[in-house]
């Protein structure tokens, strides 16, 4: 949990439930935050939301993967599944940064991100 106050405007989150940008860190930043995933899957067939990096010298690298679930479906059956983890992700004193979100085919998968930007 936060232990120090933090301003409004340093408070960064975002969500979806489609492939694309979570939120964007800019640039000389670092992001501090959880992350959660969601998914279910109701058919036969595999479920694997992730979330990554992108930018040029973002921190982790680009591409990185923050976090993934991976469920596998079965027939006449629903899966579901979710697991929150904490990120750090820093961007360069160049340029901005972002997390990514690729949904999960075959099923529903949502990501939340909620936490605070320090220089």
């Amino acid at each position: 949990m936060l232990q120090q106050r933090i301003d409004a405007e340093l408070l960064l989150g975002g969500s979806r439930t489609s492939t694309g940008t979570i939120l964007t860190v800019p640039a000389g930043m670092q992001w501090n935050g959880s992350i959660q995933l969601t998914a279910s899957i109701a058919v036969g067939g595999t479920c694997a939301p992730v979330v990554t990096t992108a930018g040029t010298d973002v921190s982790p690298a680009a591409g990185s993967v923050v976090h993934r679930l991976s469920l596998s479906g079965l027939a006449l059956s629903t899966v579901s599944e979710a697991g929150t983890i904490e990120v750090q992700l820093r961007a360069p004193e160049g340029n901005d940064v972002t997390l990514e979100f690729t949904a999960g085919a075959n099923g529903t998968s949502t990501v939340v991100a909620n936490g605070y930007l320090t220089p």
